[in-house]
C-alpha cells in the first residue's frame, strides 16, 4: 500500500515531430497553451493561447477546456466539461496527441526519459547558439520536460527569471516551442 504522503506522479507521454520520447511530469494547475506562460507550450494554429487545464483533487487527475477554439478530446470524444483522466487515456490537443500515466512513464524510470540525451552534446549546441551558463543549466530541464516553476525551485530562481531565459534560448536557436527547441537539440547532436 501507498504511503499517505507519498503523491502519485502524473505524466504526459507523447512524441517530437521527429518520433524522439517526450515525457512531460504534471503539476497542479498545469496550463496547456499558445501562450508563454502556459506549463506546456504548443505553439500550433491549432492550439488556443489558453487551450486547457489540468489539476488534481486528491490523486485524481482532471482535465477542463477553457472554451478552446478546436476542442479538447479524450479518447477520441470532445470534452465540454471537467473530465476525470485515468492511466492510458489518449488526450488530444490541436494536432498533438499524448497518453496519460499515472506512476512512472511507461516505458521506464522517469530520470531515463529525457525528451532528448544531455550529455557533451549539450555544451556543443550551446557554444553553437551562443547560450549563457545559466541558460545551458535551463536548456538541460528543459528537454528533460520541467516546467517552469520547477526549473525555478530546481536552479533557485523565480519562474519569471527562467521565463526570461527560456524566451533569449528560443530567440538564440530560432525556436518558438520545446518541441521545436527538442528537435532542434536532437538534429544538431544526431
Amino acid at each position: 500500500m501507498r504511503d499517505k504522503a507519498e503523491k502519485t506522479q502524473w505524466y504526459l507521454e507523447g512524441e517530437t515531430r521527429d518520433k524522439a520520447p517526450w515525457i512531460i511530469p504534471l503539476n497542479e494547475n498545469f496550463s496547456i497553451g499558445r501562450l508563454d506562460s502556459s506549463d506546456l507550450i504548443l505553439s500550433s494554429g491549432s492550439v488556443s493561447r489558453r487551450h486547457a487545464r489540468m489539476n488534481f483533487d486528491g490523486e485524481d487527475l482532471y482535465i477542463q477546456d477553457l472554451n478552446s477554439s478546436n476542442g479538447t478530446f479524450v479518447n477520441g470524444s470532445r470534452i465540454k466539461e471537467r473530465s476525470l483522466l485515468r492511466h492510458g487515456d489518449l488526450l488530444k490537443i490541436g494536432q498533438t496527441e499524448f497518453r496519460v500515466s499515472e506512476g512512472m512513464p511507461a516505458s521506464g524510470e522517469q530520470e531515463e526519459h529525457t525528451l532528448v540525451g544531455i550529455g557533451d552534446g549539450q555544451l556543443d549546441f550551446s557554444a553553437h547558439y551562443g547560450l549563457s551558463e545559466r541558460e545551458t543549466e535551463i536548456l538541460y530541464f528543459l528537454v528533460k520536460g520541467f516546467n517552469l516553476q520547477d526549473i525555478g525551485d530546481k536552479l533557485f530562481i523565480s519562474p519569471g527569471t527562467v521565463k526570461n531565459h527560456v524566451l533569449k534560448i528560443y530567440k538564440k536557436t530560432g525556436s518558438h516551442s520545446r518541441i521545436e527547441l527538442a528537435t532542434s537539440f536532437r538534429e544538431f547532436n544526431s
